[in-house]
């Protein structure tokens, strides 16, 4: 694996119906993220908070907007964020996440990347 790779996409393909975004890197690389994967990883600091302060065992989590199955949620919409990130709108109400390429491409799921960390 490149100790560089490239965090710039050349092409980005949303599919609803497979739920998922391709990102084709300048490299040639090729990675395919899952809806779930994304919404789960999801870098916004509400989403990094409630990971790094998990209810405790026994505990009640507070949850807010619909319970999501995983399987469920799905991109209502995604958007572009400047020439560095992409936005989604999930299909639970959350939309404030901000996806930049260089967290994108370090979260690459493919058994090469996953390899390399």
């Amino acid at each position: 694996m490149d100790p560089f790779p490239s965090t710039n996409p050349k092409e980005i393909t949303v599919s609803r119906e497979n739920r998922e975004v391709q990102v084709r890197w300048q490299d040639g690389h090729e990675s395919v993220y899952g809806f779930d994967l994304l919404r789960k990883e999801c870098p916004c600091a509400v989403c990094n908070d409630q990971r790094r302060h998990p209810a405790p065992p026994g505990g009640l989590a507070l949850l807010s907007g619909p319970v999501i199955r995983a399987g469920d949620i799905q991109a209502t919409e995604v958007k572009p964020v400047g020439r560095y990130a992409i936005n989604f709108v999930w299909s639970d109400g959350h939309d404030s996440g901000i996806y930049s390429y260089t967290f994108l491409r370090a979260m690459c799921p493919c058994p090469t990347c996953r390899g390399g960390r």
